[in-house]
């Protein structure tokens, strides 16, 4: 489970420590939480409450197939944000499970969309957004790939290595 980092954490700015466009958020509507390998952030079909700032460690994403197999449909490390289309949904459409201990920042639901109305912020979200989007299509080129070979070739090519190569 994870839990509220600190016993005083909501004293602390931890503006400085969030990457843009997030970094524009007051502190007040951020959380910082803690979790354990197999902890779970939230549940799919679960109310939102916001999206997440990984500080450290690795959460996935993960849906549920119909056979009740898991797939992970994305892997968020530190520096990087989850859950980010949560803002604009009552519930959230996949689980996030901690895959490495570490440390979150969950933003405010109603914060991120009050700061829709600064322009700066807006166009950092809708930049942050497209490049997502890039890398998503990218992802689904490379498994497009039919023989194994060239589509380790492209992995490694866009950086996509985590481990070895057998």
């Amino acid at each position: 489970m994870f839990t509220l980092a600190g016993a005083d954490a909501s004293q602390y700015d931890f503006n400085h420590m969030l990457p843009g466009p997030y970094d524009l958020i007051p502190s007040s509507a951020l959380r910082p939480l803690s979790g354990a390998v197999g902890d779970v952030v939230f549940h799919q079909g679960g109310s939102t409450h916001g999206l997440y700032v990984v500080q450290t460690g690795r959460v996935h994403l993960e849906r549920v197939g119909p056979d009740g197999e898991r797939f992970i449909i994305h892997r968020a490390q530190a520096g990087t944000s989850f859950a980010e289309a949560s803002v604009f949904s009552e519930v959230y459409h996949c689980d996030a499970v901690c895959v490495e201990a570490g440390a979150l920042i969950r933003i405010d639901k109603a914060a991120v969309l009050a700061a829709f109305a600064d322009p700066a912020f807006a166009r950092a979200y809708g930049r942050q957004a497209a490049q997502q989007i890039q890398a998503q299509r990218q992802m689904l080129e490379i498994v497009g790939i039919r023989l194994a070979e060239d589509r380790v070739m492209a992995g490694l090519v866009a950086g996509l290595l985590e481990g070895s190569v057998v």
